[in-house]
């Protein structure tokens, strides 16, 4: 059985070929803790940091649970379902509604976001094992030299991780997320002794805006960012999921219920001590033994969310010709030079973490609702599996010289269109913003000029391989 399962990693596992349902690797339960481990990572504390911003701890609460939930369940229709039935990537899927070449353009500008947040959590871990050596030697490692010297050790681990495959990233989380959920439990515990959950939820948000109403939508929009930033990573895990529901559900567990404890966590943190990173506050917070165990485990959910980051966006890569037959040593070495290289300015980048998020919120709501328009409405969920791998211009999928001219005409208006009700740097938002939030504007807007250029435009050119 292991040498079968080892053939699989080796095989299959880092090729874009579709798997077949008796090769994967993910049931329901190993799903749930691989989503989990990847929910649970820091960002989630970082996110419920910035929330605190403009609500308090009850509205927090609230916009993360329906911003993500909302998100979500469409990222899970778009990518994950598909990609559980068919046995692919999200990113060989896309080639059905991007086109060939649109999918090849479209990495990029996933490539600038993930390398962006594997750079992030490489720094967080960094962090997080100079709070320990501060803790036990008494003497001071914070100096920029040490962040980015452990920052490079923790990203060549995580590569490490990501050249053994999903089976070891599958094992670190079924070890690691047990425990980490019961140090949360603790961790609820604590502070719930120590200051009360009462006096948290009395505590007010830290900059809000003059409006209530406002404060909370910006919540409910940075939670829906969140939600749909999850795009390129789980139809890669997806397609080693033995079945649909195993695809679907955890994602719910996780990326949502999951998730939104760490916010809930990071929000108190910062509403209490003003820090949402948990390299600054757990030991505080948890005392030396449970707040050094907590570290080592939140750093454990980094190297799994980034090993996870690494996988998913290294078998888009794959799509590139000079990249497809390579070994997958070479595909994630693309990957992994920027990384390293973007490792020395790691405070800069991390500091700026927002520009990220908002550039998320751009790229992978469009992206999503395409998506699903494509796969349920336009395609009735049904695809011609050859298509994906001709790269000539005979496949269906090739539209006009490798790029579907509706889907790029929809992904760049969507632009002009978020901005129309906020800016996602600044934060600046409009009076319509009030009414419709800005992703969830993006979000209809591209669902219905999609299906309606699609039908005017694909269906009556005979473009793309749609039925009549």
């Amino acid at each position: 059985m292991r040498k079968h399962e080892m053939n699989i990693n080796s095989e299959v596992q880092f090729d874009l070929l579709p798997i077949m349902k008796n090769d994967r690797e993910y049931g329901f339960r190993d799903y749930s803790f691989v989503i989990t481990g990847f929910a649970v990572a820091t960002w989630c504390f970082l996110i419920g940091g910035t929330l605190a911003l403009f609500v308090d701890f009850k509205l927090a609460i609230i916009a993360s649970i329906s911003g993500n939930m909302i998100a979500i369940i469409l990222l899970s229709m778009s990518t994950s379902l598909p990609s559980a039935k068919y046995g692919i990537d999200g990113f060989t899927s896309s080639i059905s509604y991007l086109g060939h070449n649109g999918t090849k353009s479209y990495l990029v500008l996933n490539a600038v976001v993930t390398v962006g947040w594997t750079i992030v959590l490489c720094t967080l871990v960094s962090r997080s094992v100079i709070q320990i050596l501060n803790y036990i030697t008494g003497k001071d490692f914070s100096s920029n030299l040490y962040v980015v010297v452990f920052g490079l050790i923790v990203a060549l681990f995580c590569w490490f991780v990501t050249l053994r495959g999903p089976h070891l990233i599958k094992i670190m989380s079924t070890i690691v997320v047990p425990v980490f959920l019961v140090v949360i439990v603790i961790l609820i515990f604590l502070i719930s002794r120590s200051v009360g959950w009462g006096e948290i939820a009395q505590m007010s948000a830290l900059e809000p805006f003059d409006d209530p109403w406002l404060n909370f939508l910006i919540a409910f929009e940075l939670s829906l960012g969140a939600g749909f930033s999850w795009w390129p990573n789980i139809g890669g895990l997806a397609r080693i999921c033995k079945t649909s529901r195993a695809a679907f559900w955890p994602n719910i567990l996780g990326l949502v219920f999951a998730a939104t404890v760490g916010t809930a966590l990071g929000a108190a943190a910062a509403l209490l001590i003003g820090d949402s990173d948990p390299a600054s506050w757990m030991i505080p917070i948890c005392g030396g033994a449970l707040g050094i165990l907590s570290l080592i485990l939140v750093s454990i959910a980094n190297i799994s969310a980034n090993s996870i980051m690494i996988y998913t966006t290294s078998l888009g890569l794959k799509q590139v010709r000079a990249l497809f037959r390579q070994r997958w040593f070479i595909v994630t070495a693309v990957y992994m030079v920027p990384t390293l290289i973007g490792l020395f300015w790691s405070n800069l980048i991390y500091d700026h973490f927002y520009f990220i998020l908002g550039l998320a919120c751009l790229i992978y709501c469009p992206i999503s609702m395409m998506a699903v328009v494509d796969f349920f409405l336009l395609r009735n969920q049904k695809w011609d599996m050859r298509q994906f791998y001709n790269k000539t211009p005979e496949s269906k999928f090739y539209f006009w010289k490798g790029f579907n001219p509706v889907a790029v005409f929809v992904f760049i208006t969507a632009t002009p269109v978020y901005y129309f009700f906020l800016d996602p740097i600044t934060l600046e938002c409009t009076p319509a913003f009030r009414y419709a939030t800005a992703t969830g504007a993006v979000a209809v807007y591209c669902a219905i000029i999609y299906y309606i250029l699609s039908k005017a435009v694909c269906f009556r050119m005979s473009k793309g391989g749609y039925e009549q």
